[in-house]
């Protein structure tokens, strides 16, 4: 599998309205735009074949860390996207891209996951994750 494959898992299986942006403009703008029941945001797909021997780096560049971190500071919903080989999939806050920018240890990287599933996506998981992304925000104490 690629990131190309994953967004075609993605679009195929999401059950959000989704549109694929290709930016050239703009650096670090997310993949996708998305909305659902009047809720809407923007995701950023990662695809690693494999877990990392060591420090999670999923080749997340500073301008899209930036660019996901500051949509998030203005109340906008923003995600990373991660699947790695058919094994894990897990969704991350954007108002965490710079952790995830900085290569955490696999500890520090779990910290931040807002929803994993391990193994195969069912249905239901699928549905379970569109509910996450589409989700009103949720005020945290460091807003």
């Amino acid at each position: 599998m690629s990131e190309k494959n994953f967004w075609t898992l993605v679009r195929g299986s999401l059950p959000l309205k989704m549109y694929r942006v290709e930016n050239k403009v703009m650096k670090g703008m997310p993949d996708i735009h998305y909305i659902r029941n009047g809720e809407s945001g923007w995701i950023e797909l990662k695809y690693l074949p494999e877990w990392p021997k060591t420090r999670v780096s999923i080749g997340l560049r500073q301008n899209q860390s930036l660019w996901l971190q500051g949509y998030r500071k203005k109340k906008g919903k923003s995600w990373i996207l991660i699947r790695i080989g058919r094994a894990y999939t897990c969704l991350i806050d954007g108002k965490d891209a710079e952790k995830i920018h900085k290569r955490p240890s696999k500890q520090d990287f779990f910290k931040v996951v807002v929803w994993a599933k391990t193994g195969n996506m069912t249905r239901d998981d699928w549905d379970d994750l569109a509910d996450v992304i589409s989700s009103p925000l949720r005020k945290s104490p460091k807003q």
